[in-house]
């Protein structure tokens, strides 16, 4: 049933947002100011004078103030010269916190906007009128109170503030298919690496770095990210790419336009993006499935009827309830190619034949989860394109540690009118890899 909203329409700060409707907010700001008091350019919540507190952790990092867990937003600078955004819900909080690339204090006017998407449970960031973000809202008890709500500008005079035609904010981008076929994108390379704990374990710097030069070096264009945890802004920010942020653990990072963003399943798990290549679509997903049960260790005798038993209840699980998920979203490949990759945390059974017995304690096993997405018409890239495992083994797990079982456990599945033409792993045998996975990499072909 249509739910109807009163049309409340409030002034705020000279423009009009009607609540329960998607709106925008652009403004330019002008300051030289350094500041390590995080202020505010424009917020709607109890901001200023908060304590600074250090994020920094292995699931998150960065610093920020106190007050952003208060239900609300607030736009404001940081102590590096960037802007930064942050929202809360009143006990969980999101923040954006872009690198000195994105700086506003050198004196000149810089235009910064945000677009609420209500019923997508998304926020849309732009700087310089050039995209650079969208947070997927859906880990907050989202409330229209805690978007529309009165605003406050700056009163700080160092902070020269001045806003831009705010209104209801335009519609996405139609995903309707181009019928211009002319112009046919040569190849799209897409990543997927679990790069864990926002490759830190080499070191703050030297991690997120090393990362950086990695995907750079894969030449990736979209990166399916697992483990992101606080390195994703820093990460895309150095790769020149929309920053998709689906929750603390998965994102997405895309050299290409983004057209629209699937909140399918749980946030932690699985969520993707409608994404423009040249003259096409193509949705593509970041997954992260349950840890549990371990397959770095696994001990000869224990029959495979109780390891299918234990695989079932989490991973197996899971991978049913997404592909539920995708089939009633008609995210099916028949129209719009799919492409999901992630960290699956369970080995293939296309690996485990009786060509492999040798490799897995004389096991033969039909492992749930890659059975059901091939089943349901993917392709896995990798073995596709090395289709005997006796030769080409793939192992994804571990880089970091060669005592655990080695197994290939990170895919990247596609379906739908495109042609996977290359698909190999990286990192596996680099003794300075900043994460415990190897990523691996497709090159794909539209038909």
């Amino acid at each position: 049933m249509h739910k109807k909203y009163f049309l409340l329409v409030l002034a705020i700060c000279g423009f009009q947002i009607a609540v329960g409707q998607d709106y925008k907010v652009s403004f330019k700001v002008k300051t030289k100011i350094q500041s390590e008091k995080f202020p505010s350019l424009l917020s709607n919540k109890n901001w200023d004078g908060a304590s600074v507190v250090d994020f920094i952790s292995t699931s998150n990092m960065g610093k920020s103030l106190a007050s952003g867990k208060l239900a609300g937003w607030t736009i404001f600078m940081q102590p590096n010269g960037a802007w930064g955004w942050n929202i809360g819900d009143g006990k969980y909080r999101l923040d954006y916190l872009p690198t000195k690339l994105q700086r506003i204090n050198d004196g000149k006017w810089h235009e910064i906007s945000i677009s609420f998407y209500l019923k997508k449970k998304t926020a849309w960031l732009y700087f310089e009128g050039k995209h650079v973000a969208i947070y997927s809202l859906s880990e907050l008890n989202l409330k229209d109170n805690m978007i529309v709500e009165k605003m406050a500008l700056s009163k700080n005079k160092e902070l020269k503030i001045k806003l831009i035609n705010n209104n209801s904010s335009s519609k996405l981008e139609e995903d309707k298919e181009i019928k211009n076929n002319d112009n046919q994108p040569d190849k799209l390379t897409v990543m997927s690496w679990n790069i864990w704990h926002g490759a830190r374990h080499n070191g703050v710097e030297k991690g997120i770095n090393q990362a950086i030069a990695a995907i750079k070096n894969s030449d990736a264009q979209i990166i399916c990210m697992q483990e992101t945890y606080g390195s994703g802004p820093i990460i895309s920010d150095a790769l020149g790419t929309i920053f998709y942020y689906r929750s603390s653990n998965l994102s997405i990072h895309s050299k290409y336009p983004i057209v629209d963003t699937h909140d399918l399943y749980q946030p932690f798990r699985f969520g993707g993006l409608r994404v423009r290549v040249e003259n096409k679509l193509v949705d593509v997903f970041s997954l992260w499935i349950h840890y549990l049960p371990t397959i770095s260790k696994m001990y000869p005798g224990k029959p495979v009827t109780e390891i299918l038993e234990e695989e079932n209840k989490t991973r197996g699980k899971e991978i049913k309830e997404i592909i539920a998920t995708l089939k009633k979203n008609h995210i099916n490949g028949n129209k719009i190619p799919v492409i999901i990759g992630g960290d699956f945390n369970s080995p293939s059974h296309l690996d485990w034949g009786k060509d492999m017995k040798s490799f897995h304690y004389d096991y033969e096993i039909e492992w749930p989860v890659s059975k059901a997405m091939i089943d349901f018409g993917f392709h896995d890239s990798f073995r596709e394109m090395e289709p005997k495992p006796y030769y080409s083994l793939g192992y994804t797990w571990s880089p970091r540690f060669h005592k655990s079982l080695q197994q290939r456990i990170d895919y990247l599945y596609y379906k739908g009118a495109i042609q996977c033409v290359n698909a190999y792993v990286k990192g596996y045998t680099d003794s300075e890899w900043p994460s415990d996975h190897a990523g691996i990499v497709g090159e794909y072909r539209f038909k």
